[in-house]
């Protein structure tokens, strides 16, 4: 069986890629922009990742797949790339993934058996390959769009100064959204809280398989013997994008409502600039902007406890990423996370949008949280699920039994 991956972009494509071909299952993988790791451009690419401003690059390469297996629709990336810092991205994203779509010719589809595909990505390639009577595979990374909806809404109304990056899903994406779910052979989510979403907007739940993802714990392990100096502060770690969907607007009042003294809350992630602007200057406050991958393990070694009040995810990775560099996590159900985190020494989780017990979470951390050493023990029955070849291996299940 030769499977072809499809994703204009990166998210975890990569390791997807990655564990098909070590399964013997990759015919190519199609996407925007990406280089072997052993050709020369994916050697320059990990050289400029380097630096502050090309930090992104090492997201671009793929190692342990041949280069005659990666397919590039360069011109159309770049393009989207360069619109993207002047033009709404929803509208961008969108148009990009049209194009990407139409560039894989049906010689391609109907050479391989089975074509995976990324949500928001998928609706011309399902269409075609129901015409070709070849099977889609969706990977959805995220709930279902008429979730994010109903959980926006009442995030926006809660939090009117943030609004600006909470606006509706457009019309155009969600039909082609409902127009993959319709025409997908499966659906691979990687969490319980995905698949609930889906079957709540109607998804047959035979259709919906859930596949979580994983991490490499290895990369993580210097960060989880290394324990925290005792003369540093204590140290909350939000690691995502700084919006309102990720709950930072609700994190920030917590950390006013706490003012821990002797405490600080790093925040990493992509800010805006009218982001920046609603963020107050706190006592023990630090934002650290956009990390590069490389670096976040020494993040991770330099904090203690990891708080994502998300209101709405797919399947947290950072989540899997502090637990392997030893630190106890606070978070959501909606992270994805809440069947790993039930496990007895790993952290806590609360309700959605509840200030009062975000609050109290974060002050019993900042009491009586968990070392590190014991976090690193408790997470040892996480590793045979939570790897990337366990994910490879029950991907490699799925598609091999409809074959």
């Amino acid at each position: 069986m030769k499977v072809l991956l499809a994703h204009p972009g990166t998210q975890h494509a990569r390791q997807l890629a990655v564990q098909l071909e070590r399964h013997g299952l990759l015919g190519e993988l199609w996407t925007g922009l990406a280089f072997a790791a052993d050709s020369l451009a994916g050697r320059s690419a990990l050289a400029a990742s380097r630096l502050p401003k090309l930090g992104g690059l090492a997201s671009r390469v793929v190692d342990g797949i041949p280069a005659a297996k990666i397919r590039r629709v360069a011109i159309n990336e770049l393009r989207a790339l360069a619109r993207l810092r002047r033009e709404e991205s929803l509208t961008v994203v969108h148009e990009r993934n049209a194009v990407f779509q139409q560039a894989i010719p049906d010689a391609t589809l109907t050479s391989t058996d089975a074509t995976i595909g990324f949500d928001t990505s998928s609706w011309i390639l399902a269409e075609r390959l129901a015409r070709l009577e070849r099977p889609l595979f969706l990977d959805r990374s995220i709930a279902h769009p008429a979730a994010h909806e109903r959980i926006m809404r009442d995030v926006a109304a809660r939090f009117p100064d943030w609004a600006a990056g909470v606006g509706p899903r457009l019309p155009n994406v969600m039909a082609a959204e409902q127009r993959e779910h319709t025409l997908a052979h499966r659906i691979v989510v990687g969490s319980p809280f995905v698949a609930r979403t889906l079957h709540e907007a109607g998804v047959a739940a035979e259709k919906i398989r859930v596949n979580p993802y994983g991490v490499d714990w290895e990369r993580f392990a210097a960060s989880a013997s290394n324990p925290p100096a005792g003369a540093r502060p204590r140290r909350f770690l939000f690691v995502g994008s700084v919006i309102a969907r990720k709950g930072v607007p609700l994190l920030l009042k917590a950390w006013r409502a706490l003012q821990p003294r002797g405490a600080e809350l790093w925040i990493v992630g992509r800010t805006s600039e009218h982001t920046r602007t609603l963020i107050p200057e706190l006592p023990g406050l630090k934002l650290l902007g956009q990390i590069t991958g490389a670096q976040m393990p020494a993040i991770y070694a330099q904090c203690d406890v990891l708080v994502l009040p998300t209101f709405f995810e797919g399947f947290s990775l950072v989540v899997l990423e502090a637990l392997a560099a030893g630190l106890p996590v606070i978070t959501t159900p909606n992270s994805g996370a809440e069947t790993i985190l039930l496990r007895p020494g790993l952290g806590q989780i609360i309700p959605i949008g509840d200030l009062d017990a975000l609050v109290e979470a974060m002050r019993r951390a900042l009491e009586n949280s968990p070392p590190r050493a014991d976090v690193v023990r408790a997470t040892q029955a996480l590793h045979a699920e939570f790897s990337w070849s366990a994910y490879g291996d029950r991907w490699a299940a799925l598609l091999t039994e409809q074959s």
